[in-house]
Parts: C-alpha cells; sequence; structure tokens
C-alpha cells in the first residue's frame, strides 16, 4: 500500500518520467474497485490518479495495467472518453508493483445502473450516451491508432472460455453447480457464425462503475471510459452483451442491476434490452445476431469467473475494494443466471 514515504520517491521519479511539473503533496487511495489498487494524487492546483498491480500471488495473466495503459494512451486522439496518460513504471522496487499515472477526471462514479439521484431525461442522455461509446468502439479503425495487433479475434471465444475455466478453477473456494453446468455446455456450443463479423476494440468490462459522468446545464455524459485491464480485439456485441446482462442483475445485489422489471424502465427513462440492442444495431448497421441469448451465458460465465477471484483475493487477503466479500459472493448467483439463459438459447 503506498504511503506518505513514497511521495518523495513518486516525485523524483515523476520529474524524470513524465511532463507533469507539480509536486504530489498526498496519497489517498479510492475505497472503490476490487481488482487493481487506485490511488488519488493530489498536488496544488492540480490532481492525478496512480493504479497499481495489487501486490502478493496474482492469478497468471491477471491485473495487465501495462494493456490498460497502452490502449487509453492509443485511444487518447480518438472520440472515446479516456484520461489523458502520462507514464507507467515497470519497476516493482519503486513503490512494491507496477504502475501508472493518469489524468484525474472531474465527475460523478455511479454504482446503482437505475441512477436514483438523476431525472428521467438525463437517465435517458446517459444510456444514449453509453450506446454511441460501444458503437464508436465497433467502428474504430484499429490501424489507425495502432491497436490492429492488440489481440487477436480469431478464436477468441475459445481462448477466453479456456483462460476462465483456469482461473476459476485456481480461485474455487466451493462447488457452483451452475458454474459446473456452464464450464460443460459454454464449450461445446459456441455458434460458428461469430467468426464472420470483423474485430473491433473490446473494452471487456463496460460496466457504469468504471465510468466518469460528467452532468451539467449543457449536456450529461460520459467524460471517462475507466478500467481496460481485460480489454482486446474480439468481435461487436461482446461489451454490449456483457453491459445488458449487468443490467439483469437484481437491484440488491453487491453489483446492482434493475431486474427485469420493465414497468421500472418506462418509468425512469432507462432502455429496455431490445431498445439497447435496437439503437445499437440502427448506428453500426449490424444485424441482430443469432447468437445473443449465447454471448449473454457466455458474459455470465466469465463474470462468475471474475467474481470468484475477487472471493478468492478476500480469502489471500490482497482485494483492493473494502466490499470484496459481498462482491465475490455474487458469484453464484450469476452463474446461476447464465445458466438459465444458456437453457433458453439451447
Amino acid at each position: 500500500m503506498l504511503v506518505k514515504k513514497n511521495i518523495n520517491i513518486l516525485n523524483h521519479w515523476i520529474k524524470k518520467n513524465t511532463t507533469i511539473e507539480a509536486d504530489i503533496l498526498s496519497i489517498k487511495k479510492f475505497e472503490a474497485g476490487q481488482s487493481n489498487p487506485t490511488y488519488l494524487l493530489k498536488s496544488e492546483h492540480k490532481n492525478f490518479v496512480l493504479r497499481s498491480k495489487p501486490t502478493g500471488k496474482l492469478l497468471p495473466g491477471a491485473h495487465r495495467i501495462d494493456r490498460e495503459f497502452k490502449v487509453m494512451s492509443s485511444l487518447e486522439a480518438s472520440t472515446i472518453p479516456v484520461p489523458k496518460m502520462f507514464g507507467y513504471c515497470q519497476e516493482k522496487d519503486l513503490i512494491g508493483s507496477e504502475f501508472y499515472i493518469m489524468e484525474y477526471l472531474e465527475g460523478n462514479n455511479e454504482i446503482d445502473p437505475l441512477l436514483p439521484n438523476y431525472e428521467v431525461d438525463q437517465r435517458d442522455k446517459i444510456y444514449s450516451n453509453k450506446i454511441k461509446i460501444l458503437a464508436e468502439l465497433a467502428s474504430l479503425n484499429l490501424k489507425e491508432f495502432g491497436l490492429e495487433k492488440f489481440g487477436r479475434p480469431e478464436g477468441y471465444l475459445e481462448r477466453q472460455i479456456n483462460l476462465w475455466i483456469k482461473q476459476y478453477r485456481a480461485s474455487q473456494t466451493k462447488n457452483i453447480e451452475s458454474m459446473e453446468y456452464l464450464i460443460e455446455n459454454i464449450p461445446k456450443n459456441i455458434p460458428e457464425e461469430i467468426g464472420m463479423l470483423p474485430p473491433c476494440l473490446l473494452h471487456g468490462d463496460f460496466r457504469l462503475d468504471n465510468m466518469i459522468l460528467k452532468i451539467n446545464n449543457e449536456f450529461e455524459k460520459v467524460i471517462g471510459l475507466l478500467d481496460w485491464e481485460l480489454s482486446t480485439l474480439s468481435i461487436p456485441f461482446i461489451d454490449l452483451s456483457y453491459w445488458t446482462l449487468m443490467l439483469k442483475f437484481e437491484k440488491d445485489w453487491p453489483i446492482a442491476g434493475i431486474g427485469r422489471d420493465d414497468k421500472l424502465l418506462v418509468k425512469s427513462g432507462i432502455p429496455a434490452e431490445e431498445n439497447i440492442l435496437d439503437t445499437y444495431l440502427n448506428i453500426t448497421g449490424l444485424d441482430k445476431p443469432k447468437y445473443w441469448k449465447y454471448l449473454l451465458a457466455f458474459n455470465s460465465f466469465r463474470f462468475t469467473g471474475i467474481l470468484q477471484g475477487i472471493a478468492k483475493r478476500v480469502i489471500d487477503g490482497n482485494n483492493a475494494g473494502n466490499n470484496g466479500y459481498e462482491v465475490g459472493e455474487q458469484a453464484e448467483p450469476v452463474a446461476k443466471l447464465g445458466a438459465q439463459i444458456l437453457k433458453e438459447y439451447l
């Protein structure tokens, strides 16, 4: 954990390796987040953010903050809202782990997708903006931003399935019957049509709490899309199906959703799943995939693996968030939701 004694070390590295001229005066850890410890760096006139890998034993291939730094650096000149990157440090001994420093974005960071503190028209504009961002990711010129080799889109699902089975087994703390069903049936039902779509940039964890919102008299929109740790190249619809899956979560879960209450959605200004999908299709010009429910089930399977990793880090004592136990316990209901959706698809 970063402490005051690290300030002088950090300031020396910052002056030598970045364009930041201000001296860091204080360091404070953000309470939110379950994966990579993140800190607010305060200077006299401007604030910055430091994001680092956790300390201790980590799952192989996890916590790829180097990929986060690369993709956000590449996207600074694009229409995708990302903070400015200032520098990446590979020296683990400097503060105890690798880290990068980025711009601090002044705005709102929300968790509840119902956005209870917002007006109906504000919710509508925010959700419309999020769909627009996903559509822009789907049509981004990868070569223009140096991201054409950021991943291997062919065989994405096969690799992801194998990876998350390994990650899940490595962090498994109990038997989850629904996850065993997904592990058995997700691999053998991969739709052949998936490989026919052109690749796009995948964020990998497109959730409300990974966004900074800016609300004023002129607009309501996302000014920062954060946490690109799982980003790679894949087909369109992966991020979109992941996001709409989150909305299916129950309102009282630690990672809250909106359930399946269509009456609530009509009153709230939040679009239903079909409306989200239709808007995305209209912007991108893509056709609705026949395997939409498979993608929802796949993302349930993958997110169960993520949640199980959080549960294991709580046991191991190296989790970043303060509510890690509650979040990790959500692995079972998410797997149950995924199994239900997959059965509907099959």
